[in-house]
């Protein structure tokens, strides 16, 4: 049987603390951290994506939740093939960075220096790894970046150098699970053990279907992004535009059977919500605990199973 874990992409996010979720009063990282987690038992660290975490943050994070609670890291964009400003990297790194790229990917670095910068996340997140609290690495691919077969040996290195952490990879554009792609692609993720990240987002040509293949032994993850079509079809949309969708009660329904389905394989189910606008995330994530048969809420943040509530007495809208 498995173990599931329901939770949210960020707890900092600004339109999160803008939202009026956080009761008054509660102002601080330590604060806000400590509220969630009495909430939740797992979330995604989305700040990692954008800079690489200061080596005293994991030991704090893990100061201010449960002993039971889990983190789970968006690896550094530089690891993902994402752009990143040169004003994002370690100051050390920053004069190795050719100063005519201000964006640059990790083929515009020398080899020594992606190799010192993985090292430096690597030190920044193994205490995760090391105490029991990390869920999963997260390598989210860019939308460009599509299936080849020279791709697979990142897959691979990926694998080589996350171990003895879990890692999940996932991909945004479709030519990954098209035709004889697809078999190549989970082939490779099932022998390094890497957990394919199933999403729930807007149908567009490109984008990834809401298939849920398992690769891993040690689990597999959901993340929920929305279904605002539209503003995934704009040029230019922001991250709130293009994040900002609240689900129905009906839509996050018809994920239910799915993800119950995967408790009957051993390893964890995380269940994400990324739909980070105002606290759509966070109101999503505790309705989606309540259908799955999960407290809405206890002191410690851990998700207990209730017996004798009805699915129906919460489907008039999200818990609050």
């Amino acid at each position: 049987m498995g173990e599931l874990r329901v939770g949210t992409c960020s707890w900092t996010d600004k339109g999160l603390v803008g939202s009026g979720w956080y009761p008054e009063g509660i102002r601080d990282a330590r604060g806000r951290l400590g509220y969630y987690a009495s909430r939740f038992d797992t979330v995604e660290v989305d700040s990692s994506y954008y800079a690489i975490p200061r080596e005293d943050a994991a030991y704090r994070w893990v100061a201010r939740t449960p002993r039971n609670f889990l983190f789970n890291i968006k690896v550094f964009g530089l690891f993902t093939y994402h752009r990143v400003p040169r004003a994002h990297f370690p100051p050390w790194a920053r004069e190795a960075v050719p100063v005519s790229v201000e964006r640059p990917s990790l083929e515009d670095l020398p080899l020594a220096l992606r190799s010192a910068l993985w090292e430096r996340f690597h030190r920044a997140v193994l205490p995760l790894h090391s105490l029991g609290r990390l869920g999963y690495l997260l390598f989210q691919l860019p939308p460009w970046f599509r299936f080849e077969e020279r791709r697979l040996a990142y897959l691979r290195r990926v694998a080589e150098v996350c171990r003895p952490m879990k890692a999940a990879v996932e991909v945004r554009h479709r030519s990954w699970i098209e035709e004889t792609a697809q078999q190549t692609f989970l082939d490779v993720l099932r022998q390094e053990n890497l957990a394919y990240v199933a999403v729930d987002e807007p149908e567009l040509s490109w984008t990834v279907p809401p298939h849920w293949f398992r690769t891993a032994s040690w689990g597999t993850v959901l993340r929920f992004h929305g279904r605002n079509v539209e503003a995934w079809k704009k040029p230019g949309a922001s991250v709130a535009e293009r994040f900002g969708y609240n689900y129905s009660m009906e839509e996050l329904r018809s994920w239910k059977e799915r993800i119950l389905s995967e408790l009957g394989s051993e390893g964890r189910v995380f269940v994400l919500f990324n739909n980070c606008a105002a606290d759509f995330a966070i109101r999503n994530a505790l309705s989606m605990k309540v259908l799955l048969g999960l407290l809405p809420a206890t002191s410690a943040g851990e998700q207990m199973r209730f017996e004798g509530m009805e699915e129906n007495e919460f489907s008039s809208g999200p818990v609050s």
